[in-house]
C-alpha cells in the first residue's frame, strides 16, 4: 500500500465528481498546509488522551513545525475525547482508533486512516475530528460514509439493517461541536453501488473528464483545468450582464 490513496475518503467530494482530479494529477505534489499539520498534532493529542496517557508532551512536532499542547487545545478536544470514550463503553464494543482501512470492492483505490470507529452488535459508529476553524462539514459527508463501508468490510458486518451513526466533531467552528447523521448499512451499500463504484471504475479506466464545482477548492490542478476556467469565465460574464439587449 502506497503512502497516499489515489481516491482517499478525505478527498471523496473531489474524485466522486471529477475523474480528472485523480487521472490528471499523477505525480503532482500535494503540499501540506499549516492547518493540516495543526490538525495532525491535535489528532495525536486526542488519541493519546483517549488511550489514557495522562502525561502529554509540551509540544507535538509535525513535519518540522512545533505545536504547543496548550490547555486551550485540550479543552477544544474534550467533546471528541468524551464522545469516543462513551462509545468505548458500549457492550461488546470493538474499537478502532487511527486505523488504516480499505473500502472493499474499489479496486484497491479507496483507503485511508479512520479517526474512530466502533462496532457494537447491530450498531456502528464513525467519528471524525475536524480541528480547523474554517469550513463546516456535514456529518453525511462521503468521507464518513466511505469509512463506514471500510469498517464494515474489516469487521465483516453484513447485515443491511445495522444502524450506522456518522459524527463530525468540529469544536472550533462555533455552535454544536458534535453533529451526527444516522443511516443503515443497506443504504450505504446502495450508495456505493450507484455512486462510488462507477466513479472508481472511471478513474481506473483513465477517464480524464473535468467537472468544475465546489470540490475544486481542494484540487492541485485547478489553475490548469479548462472546466474550472470556463466556470469562472461564465460567472464573471454574468456579473456584468444586466439582462438587457446589446446596444
Amino acid at each position: 500500500m502506497s503512502t497516499h490513496a489515489a481516491c482517499s475518503p478525505s478527498s471523496a467530494d473531489m474524485w466522486l465528481n471529477c475523474s480528472a482530479s485523480v487521472t490528471l494529477t499523477k505525480g503532482i505534489p500535494r503540499p501540506s498546509s499549516r492547518y493540516a499539520r495543526e490538525g495532525t498534532a491535535a489528532h495525536t493529542v486526542a488519541e493519546r488522551t483517549i488511550r489514557g496517557d495522562i502525561f502529554l508532551p509540551d509540544k507535538i512536532t509535525v513535519e518540522g513545525d512545533d505545536y504547543i499542547v496548550s490547555p486551550g487545545m485540550c479543552r477544544a478536544l474534550n467533546p471528541y475525547v468524551s464522545y469516543v470514550q462513551k462509545l468505548m463503553k458500549l457492550p461488546k464494543a470493538a474499537v478502532f482508533l487511527e486505523h488504516r482501512l480499505m473500502v472493499p470492492d474499489t479496486e484497491g483505490q479507496v483507503w485511508g486512516t479512520l479517526d474512530c470507529g466502533v462496532h457494537a452488535g447491530y450498531e456502528m459508529f464513525i467519528a471524525d475530528l475536524k480541528f480547523g476553524k474554517g469550513h463546516v462539514v456535514d456529518p453525511s459527508t462521503p468521507q464518513l460514509k466511505l469509512y463506514a463501508l471500510a469498517l464494515a468490510g474489516h469487521v465483516r458486518e453484513n447485515r443491511t439493517f445495522t444502524n450506522v451513526t456518522l459524527t463530525i466533531c468540529q469544536p472550533r467552528v462555533g455552535g454544536e461541536a458534535l453533529r451526527s447523521y444516522t443511516t443503515t448499512m443497506g443504504a450505504l451499500w446502495d450508495w456505493q453501488a450507484l455512486v462510488v463504484n462507477p466513479a472508481v471504475l472511471k478513474i481506473v479506466n483513465g477517464d480524464e473528464t473535468e467537472n468544475a464545482g465546489a470540490h475544486c477548492r481542494w484540487c492541485v490542478r485547478k489553475t490548469e483545468c479548462r472546466a474550472f476556467a470556463a466556470k469562472h469565465q461564465d460567472r464573471a460574464a454574468s456579473a456584468f450582464d444586466d439582462g438587457g439587449p446589446f446596444t
